[in-house]
């Protein structure tokens, strides 16, 4: 049977245990307390770093600024050529000895079969332009005339002689065209010429191996 001096002691041991627990755990909390400001001080965030959209694996395309294009190189070997490609500043002309007009030509290639095709860039092609009221050109170009490019420079069949004025001496009937297949003229159309329908003929021909023609319809008037 406990008696109640050992009640009391029991009592009192009670008490004190359990002061020394409250003590214990507000211990721990504090020093919980303390080591979470201790952290805090050295983990603060601060400015939040910058993201970018880079995909893994894209590189930047490489520039050089000492890049150049690459020349359409220049053909060397005479190939077929289509019809040339005719561009002119009016089909309608007053024959007076005083208006000037102007005619371009392109050598082309067979890309579009025997038509107008791509611009051939070559060196070493005649170009020559002429008049004549006969529409039946293809009929007018003698095959010998076309194979001897030294004779491109006479009149061709039905032509119309001295009807064009060739007044720019840089820019004569029969010329050699530029190393890019191209050929101009400045002209006047000579006071001699009778009105009516002509066809402006052009003809290029690559050293009397390939040679073609075409042609397109004008009309000479006479001046007011």
């Amino acid at each position: 049977m406990q008696t109640l001096s050992e009640q009391r002691q029991t009592n009192n041991l009670s008490s004190q245990s359990r002061t020394i627990a409250i003590f214990a755990m507000l211990l721990f909390a504090f020093a919980g307390l303390i080591s979470g400001f201790a952290v805090g001080t050295f983990t603060r965030p601060g400015s939040h770093p910058q993201t970018t959209n880079q995909i893994a694996g894209a590189t930047p395309p490489i520039t050089s600024r000492n890049m150049t294009p690459t020349p359409t190189p220049h053909l060397e070997h005479p190939i077929s050529l289509g019809f040339p490609n005719i561009d002119l500043t009016s089909d309608i002309v007053a024959a007076d000895d005083t208006h000037t007009y102007t005619i371009s030509v392109q050598v082309t290639d067979q890309s579009n079969g025997k038509a107008v095709g791509n611009p051939v860039h070559a060196s070493g092609i005649t170009c020559k332009i002429w008049l004549t009221k006969d529409g039946n050109v293809s009929e007018n170009m003698p095959t010998d005339r076309l194979q001897a490019a030294d004779t491109l420079s006479s009149p061709f069949p039905k032509e119309e002689s001295g009807s064009l004025d060739f007044f720019d001496t840089t820019t004569p009937q029969t010329q050699m065209c530029n190393p890019k297949g191209r050929a101009t003229w400045h002209y006047k159309v000579a006071s001699s010429t009778a009105p009516g329908t002509y066809f402006l003929v052009a003809l290029t021909d690559w050293g009397g191996i390939h040679y073609d023609w075409s042609w397109v319809q004008i009309n000479v008037m006479k001046s007011q």
